[in-house]
């Protein structure tokens, strides 16, 4: 058995917001704050987030109320803008981190069909989506961090969308940083979920050291922990088993010809998870009861503390809206210990160890 523990939002806050922090962050479109957490699960401390969808920003700042929250369309945002909220000059900031709306490179559906098309985005719609990375350049140009991190979906690398791909590599490095770009695994950085994500990490070049090159994602764990590791000390309520009963549901009948740790033939987006295993991917629809999603191996939906343990967010950490609303903002976040791994690896490179004050 592997040893599964998340800190508290309580503990989060006591360690990085009175003054004992390592470095500091900025980040963009921080949806709920998945990787606020993990860079505070790093000791680092959350300057200022950047979000738009309503109920995100209810919720980063029901978890995160000393954070300062600059809500509104990142195109109307400035870098200045957000170095007067923080107080810092040009060239300061540790880390600018983002993870742009990436549904149109998703693996799943007809991808390039939707690209410049209005999507709907949580409670919103949007326009051109798959454009807003190079806003996050633009503001990345204006603060210009020691480091920049950015996450998108594992199928910006894939098929016909490496042509944005390319173009986005080649204006992060003609903003003045080396920058290295990889596929990273959550299951292989102390994740029980299986949620490939691409991960672009860029140090300024007048920080870079040739020691640095091949080194700046984190190294992958062989300490994998499973659902069982992951679910120790979790209830199952009567508001639990009633919030994910899809007997229903046609997919019932499915689960129940279904092997835990498969993927159903045909609908293959219906998956049955192993107990001794990793989750499959929980995304911003799996909290859509009777839709084909990752199901847990007793054939019902997982509970939205599952899915906390799922994704290592901690058991505190307060979601607001119905059973979809919670778990579809959990669905849309990146998981926090992926980007502590992630953090932690640019701390021992010692870049953010600069002084450009």
């Amino acid at each position: 058995m592997t040893d599964y523990k998340i800190p508290t939002v309580k503990e989060l806050r006591s360690a990085t917001e009175s003054g004992g922090h390592k470095f500091e962050v900025v980040s963009l479109f921080a949806g709920g704050g998945g990787s606020s957490t993990g860079y505070r699960m790093a000791g680092g401390k959350v300057l200022a987030v950047n979000e738009f969808v309503p109920e995100a920003v209810k919720t980063y700042k029901a978890n995160w109320p000393k954070t300062e929250v600059l809500t509104g369309d990142v195109r109307k945002i400035s870098g200045q803008d957000i170095l007067d909220v923080i107080g810092r000059k040009p060239g300061q900031l540790d880390i600018l981190d983002g993870s742009p709306p990436c549904s149109a490179f998703s693996t799943a559906g007809s991808r390039d069909k939707g690209w410049g098309k209005a999507k709907k985005y949580s409670d919103t719609s949007q326009e051109n989506v798959e454009d807003l990375f190079f806003d996050y350049i633009r503001i990345l140009r204006d603060i210009r961090p020691k480091v920049f991190v950015a996450e998108n979906v594992s199928g910006l690398a894939k098929g016909v969308a490496k042509g944005y791909l390319n173009q986005i590599l080649r204006e992060l490095r003609a903003s003045n940083y080396e920058v290295s770009c990889k596929i990273l695994d959550a299951q292989w950085l102390g994740v029980p979920q299986k949620r490939a994500r691409t991960i672009f990490i860029g140090v300024r070049r007048d920080l870079w050291k040739s020691e640095f090159k091949g080194r700046l994602h984190p190294r992958p764990s062989a300490d994998r922990p499973t659902l069982s590791d992951a679910f120790q000390g979790l209830t199952f309520s009567d508001d639990d088993r009633k919030q994910t009963d899809v007997k229903r549901y046609a997919i019932y009948k499915l689960l129940l010809q279904m092997q835990a740790g498969t993927s159903h033939k045909k609908r293959f987006s219906l998956k049955k998870c192993a107990s001794k295993g990793q989750a499959f991917c929980i995304t911003a629809t799996s909290g859509t009861i009777g839709a084909a999603n990752p199901m847990h191996w007793d054939n019902r939906a997982f509970t939205v503390s599952e899915v906390k343990r799922i994704m290592s967010i901690p058991d505190d950490y307060v979601l607001t809206g119905t059973y979809k609303h919670q778990v579809e903002r959990l669905g849309r976040m990146v998981a926090p210990f992926m980007m502590k791994a992630v953090a932690e690896n640019i701390l021992r490179l010692g870049v953010l160890n600069a002084d450009t004050k």
